[in-house]
């Protein structure tokens, strides 16, 4: 199977801004009532090299080449400057945790859970289940990890067991569980990880309904514990649930998504009242207190997604709402290689927040 996540998918976009007024790496942390911007780091927009460490504001220079669309990065052969000091905003200390703290002994554990599934036509939906090897009874945060079109939840998880192992054995960082839900339909293959009109691949209540109380049973999360992270259409369907369910996820990734609405499978229909419900770009005040972090691969060749992060994280620092903001380029492609390789930056996000 390929490593593609999508490859067939275009919809009408909305006129983007440009480039130069959208930013590269920002980490941003708005002061409730103020709208001051605190550790916001801003960068004219460009395919830019070394988006490795985030700028802070002493240090952050307009860039002159931005406006003739050349990256502002180092040259090939030449060597990217000392690395700034980390920005406020997820990359910094490690805050104070409302759990207890515990180190992963070894490797994790992979096993499925049948979910009931929220179709009368469909009994089941497998979700995936990474537990850490910490000791019995551990209360640890979960993670609901979402994944694209064509895709599966044993594929994403595949795509993150070792890097997850890795984290919380001998990387540092605290163990959190991770659950790969089904988002795929029968009735409609991109499900868009939302609720169909016609009422047929009810994902969206699958997911919020059924696989959360299934997976943290008697002792469920409060936000603050609780995140989820997806890649492609699943980052699409993370924005999209974290702002439909803000009292649910006190945290979200999106790895390559898209934050309006895109739907060849006729999820929402014709419905416009439907589509406005499932549009991100227009939800923004909704990630109020939330942190947020947004990764899109350089090599990005699908109009779909190319520079949707930027665009989102624009509305996201414009909306002046309390939100604790991380986004980056990283290198490759559109792929769950791409899921791989950055994957340690979203554990080491979600490590501060928890």
């Amino acid at each position: 199977m390929a490593n593609s996540a999508r490859g067939r998918r275009r919809a009408p976009r909305r006129r983007r801004r440009s480039r130069a007024l959208v930013l590269v790496t920002v980490s941003v942390a708005l002061v409730a009532g103020t709208g001051a911007a605190i550790g916001y780091a801003s960068h004219l927009f460009a395919k830019h090299q070394g988006t490795e460490n985030a700028q802070t504001p002493e240090n952050v220079a307009s860039d002159p080449t931005a406006d003739s669309g050349h990256a502002s990065g180092p040259k090939p052969g030449q060597s990217a400057s000392p690395a700034p000091a980390p920005p406020t905003g997820g990359t910094g200390t490690r805050t104070a945790s409302p759990h207890p703290v515990v180190k992963a002994t070894g490797p994790g554990t992979v096993s499925t859970l049948n979910v009931a599934s929220a179709d009368s036509d469909l009994p089941n939906r497998p979700v995936v289940v990474y537990k850490p090897a910490v000791p019995d009874g551990t209360v640890l945060p979960v993670v609901y990890l979402l994944h694209g079109v064509p895709g599966e939840p044993e594929r994403i998880m595949e795509a993150v067991k070792d890097t997850l192992d890795q984290a919380f054995t001998t990387g540092g960082q605290a163990p959190f569980e991770v659950a790969a839900p089904t988002g795929g339909g029968d009735a409609h293959n991109d499900t868009e990880w939302a609720d169909a009109a016609d009422g047929k691949d009810m994902v969206e209540t699958y997911l919020v309904k059924n696989v959360i109380p299934a997976v943290e049973g008697p002792k469920p999360r409060p936000a603050e514990m609780r995140a989820v992270v997806g890649f492609s259409m699943g980052g699409y369907g993370a924005a999209n649930l974290a702002l439909r369910h803000p009292d649910l996820f006190g945290q979200f990734a999106s790895l390559a998504g898209y934050f309006h609405v895109d739907d060849p499978a006729g999820m929402f229909g014709s419905d416009s009242r439907l589509q406005a419900a499932n549009t991100p770009d227009d939800m923004v005040k909704q990630a109020a207190g939330k942190r947020v972090l947004l990764l899109e691969d350089q090599d990005e060749t699908d109009s779909l997604i190319d520079g949707q992060a930027a665009e989102f994280a624009q509305r996201l620092h414009d909306c002046a709402c309390d939100v604790d903001l991380n986004w980056h380029l990283e290198p490759g492609g559109h792929s769950y290689d791409f899921v791989t390789q950055a994957f340690p930056k979203v554990i080491g996000f979600l490590d501060q927040g928890f």
